[in-house]
């Protein structure tokens, strides 16, 4: 890249030679350079001088406010945090005119920024319990969640792909994304939109006529190459066109299809309308509904462990982040105490101890050849372009969420490059049989804060909230909890004691969990309330609450439909076509039917609304509404619904203007001890 001129850069800000901000002002020199050596041409044509070079008049730094001469001694240019740099310029460049597509020069960015660091990545981390701790955190995080998709996919592919080929794939994937990605906080898994698309795609080898194994092979390989294409193109950018609009659908749309999954599969196989059917059977089926129910229901109110008084802190900690390991070791050992009858209770239907075998009868290594047409590889091509297109949201959304301003990183994003490094990994998948996995949410980000050391301060309102000061970025985490995988796959023994109901009911917390924080669920919630119980968030005050419903409705609407065409259609496979379809319709049909500033309050995406919406003051409104002693935020699973697009600066307002305020001016703020470990 094009080196600054440091003289004049640096009566703006000094910044690290590595940092996010120094490469994209690197970028912008680059662009701003070829602009001015096409209007030099173009003035040489027309007989007139050429305008001055970039290094004959200073450039502001992205996201910089005009410094003014008079007041530089009282106030001093703020930086913007070193993981919003390529969020800045998507931005910047949408509102400067720049192509949106610029071959290369998202991957050569994030190569140049993350390749000196690399060696540091594998550097012995300052506190090596934080690593361990958070190491051992995200494999039970993500364990439990792929033993449940695991026995969805099974039901959806006929047995095709189960929990070996799960285990497998987070694995190989894991550990491949932890050695080669640019931004290895980020660990990957399989998820459940996933496990959904590879249910409903399973009915397109009836169509094409075609065996599954080799049908799954051309549908990797074609979405691997997707991957590949829109890395070096910078297709990648696209997802700053998506709004809060669309990934509050997209979150509850997985909330209702996790709910109704889970109630199905316990449900369901009750017999209900059946009177000749063995007792034993029957108990066992109720003895699957009773499990899952309480199984739940543990995990829901540990969830909730922080905000109780019993307890120390540390223990209530424990409690809440292994809360879901905790409800299963409690339903296991439910379901075998003596001189109770469960019936034939189902369990987790493997082959233990792992014979090292695939599920279904085939060989590891598939013939793409065999058993497929050519209108079968080519058929393909429709199942691959859905996973592009989820992953293009999903992944980055999870990379993005990962990275957020609160978490404090120092080393910069790269998300070309891990987008490509995600391509890769379908390879594997493809030749194995292995279902393909991108970053987990909630998982992601929770590792992220599993790595932080933090400070606990109490804001005037009484309520504490966290400011990290240092965050463990390294590789050995995320290689770590890959490997560990393995380790599952070798203790199948111990997995075949889980009894089925108990991760349907942990299938039914994950959707009810979903709903929780999600602002169509909040605004839902809200309409069902009288008037004057509403809070005053200006969603309620600012906003006509005709208006508000209107809204609300037409997402309701969306995610209800988006739910019914996957779940109860033939052609639920393109559920990820129609998330992506909400983009312009939020672009270019709502904004005929609503105001400006009505989309300001209800679909914030833009960085004029961080001035005007103050998220955080909106949450500490509803703190005081619903007297609570602890900041609701930290309640809140991670989700999709976080993501503000365009709006980066917002989510940025969202978690540190608050903690930035008190620093500043406010006196009643006090700093309490600096934790020192991970999430345990």
């Amino acid at each position: 890249l094009f080196p600054p001129p440091r003289q004049e850069y640096s009566k703006q800000a000094q910044f690290s030679k590595y940092s996010s901000q120094y490469t994209i002002y690197c970028i912008m020199a680059a662009e701003e350079q070829e602009r001015d050596s096409a209007a030099a041409v173009q003035s040489n044509v027309n007989g007139n001088d050429t305008t001055a070079s970039p290094a004959q008049r200073p450039l502001q730094p992205v996201d910089e406010e005009p410094t003014n001469n008079d007041d530089t001694d009282d106030k001093s240019p703020s930086t913007p945090h070193p993981s919003s740099s390529n969020q800045t310029t998507a931005s910047a460049s949408s509102s400067t005119g720049t192509p949106l597509l610029r071959p290369l020069l998202g991957l050569r960015s994030d190569l140049s920024a993350r390749l000196p660091l690399y060696r540091s990545d594998w550097s012995r981390p300052r506190s090596l319990p934080t690593v361990l701790n958070a190491t051992l955190f995200a494999f039970v995080i993500q364990l439990i969640p792929a033993l449940i998709f695991a026995e969805l996919m099974a039901r959806e592919t006929d047995d095709s792909l189960g929990a070996a080929e799960v285990l497998l794939s987070s694995a190989v994937i894991g550990i491949l994304y932890a050695i080669f990605a640019g931004q290895p906080l980020v660990i990957m898994g399989i998820t459940g939109p996933v496990a959904i698309l590879l249910g409903t795609s399973h009915r397109l080898t009836e169509t094409f006529d075609a065996d599954y194994f080799p049908f799954f092979f051309w549908t990797c390989l074609w979405a691997g190459g997707m991957h590949v294409a829109s890395s070096a193109v910078g297709l990648v950018d696209l997802v700053w066109k998506v709004t809060p609009f669309t990934s509050q659908i997209f979150e509850l749309f997985i909330g209702i299809s996790f709910i109704y999954l889970s109630c199905r599969d316990l449900i369901e196989p009750i017999y209900l309308n059946e009177w000749d059917v063995d007792p034993a059977e029957r108990a066992g089926r109720y003895a699957t509904l009773l499990l899952g129910m309480a199984t739940c229901g543990i995990s829901w109110t540990l969830h909730f462990a922080e905000t109780w008084v019993l307890f120390t802190r540390q223990i209530r900690t424990v409690l809440g982040s292994y809360n879901t390991l905790i409800a299963v070791v409690l339903a296991t050992a439910l379901s075998y105490l003596p001189g109770v009858d469960m019936g034939t209770l189902e369990r987790v239907d493997i082959v233990a101890p792992w014979d090292w075998r695939p599920t279904a009868d085939r060989p590891w290594i598939t013939n793409p050849t065999q058993g497929i047409s050519a209108k079968g590889i080519f058929g393909a091509i429709i199942p691959g372009f859905m996973f592009f297109l989820l992953f293009i949201i999903d992944h980055n959304v999870s990379s993005i969420l990962s990275q957020v301003p609160k978490y404090n990183l120092q080393k910069p994003p790269a998300y070309h490059w891990d987008f490509l490094v995600l391509g890769i990994t379908f390879l594997p998948c493809a030749l194995l049989g292995l279902p393909p996995g991108n970053g987990l949410i909630p998982q992601a980000p929770l590792h992220v804060r599993a790595l932080c050391t933090r400070k606990l301060e109490t804001d005037r309102y009484g309520v504490k909230r966290e400011v990290v000061t240092h965050v463990e970025e390294q590789r050995w985490s995320g290689l770590g909890q890959s490997l560990l995988m393995f380790v599952a796959l070798g203790a199948f023994e111990v997995i075949s004691w889980i009894p089925r109901g108990a991760l349907f009911g942990l299938l039914l917390y994950l959707g009810i969990g979903a709903l929780h924080g999600n602002e169509i669920w909040e605004r839902t919630v809200f309409c069902l309330m009288v008037a004057k119980k509403r809070p005053p968030v200006p969603v309620v005050t600012d906003v006509k609450w005709s208006t508000v419903q209107l809204f609300t409705a037409i997402q309701l609407g969306c995610a209800f439909g988006v739910f019914a065409v996957a779940n109860f259609t033939t052609v639920g496979y393109i559920y990820p076509a129609l998330l992506v379809v909400l983009v312009p319709i939020r672009s270019y049909v709502l904004s005929r039917f609503f105001s400006e500033a009505d989309l300001k309050r209800l679909d914030p995406h833009g960085e004029e609304e961080e001035e005007k919406d103050n998220y955080h003051d909106e949450q500490r409104i509803i703190h005081n509404w619903s007297n609570d002693s602890v900041d609701s935020e930290e309640m809140e699973i991670p989700n999709r619904a976080e993501f503000r697009g365009q709006g980066w600066n917002q989510l940025h307002h969202r978690h540190t203007s608050n903690m930035t305020d008190d620093r500043e001016g406010n006196p009643d703020a006090r700093v309490g001890e600096e934790v020192t470990v991970s999430k345990v």
